[in-house]
């Protein structure tokens, strides 16, 4: 399976301010603020990548594609997708692509499902930072075909994620990471080497998110 994350609505606001970033970073004039915003901006999308979680809230496109045939499709049909990012808020559509040029809006699945009813449309379970979503593969398409019978190109799928729109509901080490981060991006400018210090990956991990 080929996926990419994509921003559609990044977020209104840093997990830190420039001010903030400015004292930790023991800098005193203006001159440099551009840059320490930049920085800002660097340190926490490095941040949410290596623990797999939007920070502040923000809207974001998941695209799966399947790698083979008809069978593939089927297969995970089959089962839940995992989501790449958390917390998720609500997501926003799913839309189903396939190698005819079709394209379907797959509605939200009435619940509650309870088999052996067949689940039309797509069922997503939010509670965890993992969230699942599952596509019932009986859910009709615009041309008449049902999932199950249809050659996926790709699913798109839209969701809002963060912890909240500010940086209030931000565990402290993740927001004393992106200090970390910003610090070691400054130090360093123009120095070819990694994005992100191993002591703010040390305060990370008990927040990293796995890929399974």
């Amino acid at each position: 399976m080929l996926s990419s994350v994509l921003t559609v609505t990044p977020p209104a606001m840093e997990p830190v301010a420039r001010e903030i970033a400015k004292r930790h970073c023991r800098i005193d004039h203006a001159s440099d603020d551009q840059l320490i915003d930049f920085y800002i901006r660097s340190a926490r999308s490095s941040v949410e990548n290596y623990i797999g979680r939007a920070l502040i809230t923000q809207t974001l496109l998941w695209v799966m594609t399947p790698e083979g045939n008809l069978r593939s499709t089927v297969s995970w049909l089959r089962g839940d997708l995992t989501l790449p990012r958390g917390p998720i808020q609500s997501i926003t559509s799913v839309v189903w692509n396939d190698r005819r040029g079709n394209t379907t809006t797959i509605p939200a699945a009435t619940l509650p499902f309870v088999p052996p009813t067949p689940l039309l449309g797509y069922m997503a379970d939010l509670a965890h930072l993992r969230a699942r979503l599952r596509i019932g593969g009986e859910t009709p398409l615009s041309d008449g075909r049902t999932a199950c019978s249809a050659d996926l190109l790709n699913l798109q799928t839209t969701f809002v994620a963060g912890y909240d729109a500010t940086p209030d509901a931000i565990p402290q080490p993740i927001v004393n990471a992106v200090l970390m981060t910003v610090a070691f991006l400054y130090e360093h400018r123009g120095d070819a080497g990694g994005e992100m210090p191993i002591e703010a990956q040390m305060l990370l991990d008990p927040y990293r998110v796995v890929p399974i």
